[in-house]
């Protein structure tokens, strides 16, 4: 019980500088990523992926729909990582990949309500259509 009370302090200090919409990070060094889906966002949450470093070409795949996309150094891809498997291979050189996610329990436990689905009827009110 008292490791939880910390958590809930050390929680409060860190959501008053927090300055991200996404309530999670990772960072991976120098690693292949085999295949996967990502178990803890929604389908309609887009990860973002940011690669950085100085490796040789290297492709970001999702088999299930047969696209290679270009890695390469400053290319950052958005995606619903719960929804499409994806994986990147080993290269040379010295690469990060910072990832940014949501993570359903964080929203849960700062009393943070979820979004609703997008809909093409919520773009309405923001684009001007003239008949």
């Amino acid at each position: 019980m008292e490791a939880k009370r910390w958590e809930d302090v050390d929680m409060s200090s860190v959501l008053a500088c927090w300055n991200s919409v996404y309530n999670s990070m990772s960072i991976m060094v120098n690693c292949a990523t085999p295949y996967h889906t990502d178990v803890n966002g929604r389908e309609p949450w887009l990860d973002m992926l940011v690669t950085v470093g100085d490796y040789p070409p290297l492709d970001f795949v999702v088999p299930t729909l047969n696209l290679w996309f270009c890695y390469n150094p400053g290319t950052v891809i958005a995606m619903s990582g719960l929804a499409l498997e994806h994986g990147v291979g080993h290269t040379n050189g010295n690469r990060a990949c910072l990832a940014y996610y949501m993570r359903h329990n964080v929203q849960q436990s700062v009393g943070v309500q979820l979004c609703p689905l997008s809909n093409l009827k919520d773009l309405e009110l923001l684009v001007n259509v003239s008949s």
